[in-house]
């Protein structure tokens, strides 16, 4: 192990997947022996979970958040600042600036290398941005040659980290049923259909799937999340409601809804028409859930055919095809959570991510050592002006 650092984890959002990653990392370390810190946003998700670290969500946009985490800084005086997201590059660069004289070493973990607006106009803005850190975190092969090349960021600073334990997952984690929902019946098999709406994650094709064909009465089909029917054609909607078993919740889904939901859902289906390296993949595969996805969906660990389907994304036939095929022959659904049963579980996950950063910070720390050391020999070595060399 490691020596026990002081370590400040930022996360602006408070709400979604980063959000849930970051809680678990901050356990991770938590239960490594670190001394953690964890400062997240005001609408903080998770705000009624209990966490064995400390927190506070109070993060705003603007000045007023920043000087925040100046006083965190302040009052915990931390060996390293852990951003995972940044949307102000300028003041992030002076914050940066700040840190360093301080004696802090400096870490981002990128949700995106740049933001989906203005990507190209922000390119150089967001250069020197990265030019300024002192490491830089990717959690996949193809995030670290995109900085290389297209941002220029040195191979020493980029340091690949995967694994996406999520702390909905963890064993520790909150679990109620949403009320929408009766318990499940002991032949009923159960499709989810999860997410905020968005007329691009394919709901048209599952509905067009589930309107042209008639399914048996043990299929229940959910479709669950904020906005979740955002797009869907009202005549095919009804018709898939005459053709099969369906539930909808349309409303944000708690967080503690979320594990209840996966444990009893049979199939996930992600249907996308949009590309997307989604961490609902990992969550799913971190409850054990097989997953029927697009040819859009990427998933860190997703193995086709061992834990879950692929079909060509848009293609109605093909999707109603394909999750005939599972409820027909229910020992393909047995044989896919065997696969995923043999995954690593969440707590390990967590664990290894957390020694991972753990042995990252202390390298930069002791290479922002080093460089102090070398900068007080370099200077002790420059000759002082005597009196007698002044005019």
């Amino acid at each position: 192990m490691t020596a026990p650092l002081r370590i400040l984890l930022i996360e602006g959002s408070g709400r979604g997947f980063l959000s849930h990653y970051v809680h678990a990392l901050a356990l991770g370390l938590h239960e490594a022996g670190h001394t953690v810190r964890l400062v997240t946003g005001c609408r903080d998700e998770l705000r009624g979970w209990h966490v064995p670290f400390g927190k506070g969500a109070w993060l705003v946009k603007g000045v007023a958040g920043w000087a925040c985490l100046a006083r965190e800084v302040r009052t915990f005086r931390p060996d390293v600042v852990h951003f995972q997201w940044m949307n102000d590059p300028f003041a992030g660069r002076l914050f940066i600036a700040w840190l360093h004289a301080r004696g802090i070493g400096v870490v981002y973990t990128p949700h995106n290398l740049l933001p989906h607006r203005g990507r190209w106009l922000s390119m150089p803005v967001f250069r020197c941005l990265y030019g300024c850190l002192d490491r830089i975190v990717a959690r996949d092969p193809h995030m670290v040659w995109a900085g290389e090349e297209l941002l220029g960021i040195a191979p020493r600073r980029m340091v690949q980290l995967p694994g996406s334990p999520n702390l909905l997952a963890h064993p520790s984690a909150p679990d109620k049923a949403p009320p929408e929902l009766e318990a499940k019946a002991p032949d009923e098999v159960r499709m989810l259909f999860f997410g905020h709406g968005c007329g691009r994650k394919g709901l048209v094709t599952l509905l067009g799937a589930l309107a042209g064909s008639d399914w048996p009465r043990t299929v229940h089909v959910i479709l669950a999340g904020d906005g979740v029917l955002r797009g869907a054609d009202p005549t095919t909607l009804l018709a898939a409601e005459h053709r099969a078993w369906l539930t909808v919740i349309d409303r944000y889904v708690e967080p503690d809804e979320v594990g209840a939901l996966f444990r009893t859902t049979d199939l996930l289906v992600m249907p996308y028409l949009k590309l997307c390296r989604s961490p609902i993949v990992d969550l799913a595969a971190a409850f054990g859930l097989p997953v029927l996805r697009s040819d859009r969906v990427e998933g860190t660990r997703f193995r086709d055919g061992t834990h879950g389907l692929t079909v060509p994304h848009g293609d109605v036939a093909a999707l109603r095809e394909a999750m005939a095929s599972v409820i027909a022959e229910p020992g393909r659904l047995e044989a896919f959570r065997a696969a995923l049963a043999r995954e690593e579980p969440v707590a390990a996950a967590t664990a290894r991510l957390a020694a991972a950063h753990a042995r990252m910070y202390a390298d930069l720390m002791a290479e922002r050592r080093s460089g102090r050391a070398a900068s007080r020999v370099v200077n002790a070595g420059v000759p002082r002006p005597s009196s007698s060399s002044l005019g």
